[in-house]
């Protein structure tokens, strides 16, 4: 069905399955006859899918993938005892939820095998949907149909702006929204979430056209060009309050800031096609666990910071 899909010509894809074409026209027939409903419509031009056909096609392509994940993971056990969990994160996840999810898998998991892709939050979720990935951990986006995914919010974190320490800005106390009005920009890619965030933050400064420098996603590569370069960019405050403590950027004291949205977790809906369901169940809870103890410590160290007596001595 998927040859089918891809050259849309019965011809072709009957080569490629090395089948003569009535051999192929008729698996096709008797597999419109199992299922009860036209999978293909056939003319001169070519073969193209129904709205039944393309249903078909989809949950073909969901065993297709498991199939080969199914593979690689028996061989994975095979020659090195381990089983395997793909996780796909936002760069600032790895910096702060990933790195405590693995501590916790490796702990409890010991024969298991982790790797860790990062990137922007729509490719993930595409490979997420065709089981490429196990867990998506990411901010919400509007691009992409997301009914296909279960969904755990982690946290919410608001985005702060950043600069280097040899930044202007970064020597001026009380800042207001003129002294952006100069600057040069680090800012998402084009057509995120995020993107269309920083730009609503930028025309609430009354910055109807900032002057982006560059564009990415990776949170190194950020903190890096705020060292060098004079630009200012917008980052969750948990990494941000981090590399301000190692004395690698400085964050603008401005009230007004932007939500890129909630942290959240997205997993497949139809985990039944995935060989690492319990696993990955596993993963979810450790997950919750992680950021609900974290979220409560922050809450604790906040209220100990506004009680009486308990700021800074002199």
């Amino acid at each position: 069905m998927l040859h089918w899909l891809r050259l849309q010509n019965l011809h072709k894809a009957s080569v490629q399955l090395h089948m003569t074409q009535p051999a192929a026209s008729k698996v096709l027939s008797q597999l419109e006859q199992e299922v009860g409903y036209a999978l293909f419509e056939r003319s001169a031009t070519g073969t193209v899918p129904t709205a039944y056909g393309s249903l078909m096609i989809e949950y073909a392509r969901q065993v297709l993938h498991a199939t080969r994940r199914i593979q690689s993971e028996l061989s994975q056990v095979q020659y090195h005892g381990q089983r395997t969990l793909a996780i796909g994160a936002l760069p600032s996840a790895t910096l702060s939820v990933v790195p405590d999810l693995l501590s916790a898998l490796l702990a409890q998991v010991p024969d298991l095998q982790v790797s860790i892709e990062d990137g922007i939050i729509e490719p993930m979720l595409e490979k997420l949907n065709v089981g490429l990935l196990d867990i998506v951990i990411g901010r919400r986006t509007e691009l992409i149909d997301l009914s296909g995914f279960d969904r755990i919010i982690l946290d919410y974190e608001p985005m702060v702006l950043v600069c280097g320490l040899q930044h202007p800005l970064a020597q001026i106390r009380k800042l207001d929204a003129g002294h952006l009005h100069d600057c040069t920009w680090i800012f998402p890619q084009a057509g995120t979430y995020a993107n269309a965030k920083l730009i609503e933050l930028c025309d609430s400064f009354g910055l109807a056209h900032p002057s982006i420098a560059i564009r990415s996603s990776t949170t190194m590569t950020n903190v890096i060009m705020l060292a060098r370069e004079n630009l200012v960019a917008a980052m969750p405050q948990g990494i941000a309050r981090y590399f301000e403590r190692q004395n690698m950027l400085h964050i603008l004291p401005l009230e007004k800031t932007v939500n890129f949205g909630e942290v959240l977790l997205f997993t497949n809906k139809r985990l039944v096609y995935s060989p690492n369901a319990a696993l990955i169940a596993q993963a979810c809870t450790l997950i919750q666990q992680k950021t609900a103890f974290k979220r409560a410590l922050s809450v604790e160290q906040e209220n100990a910071l506004q009680r009486p007596g308990s700021g800074p001595s002199e």
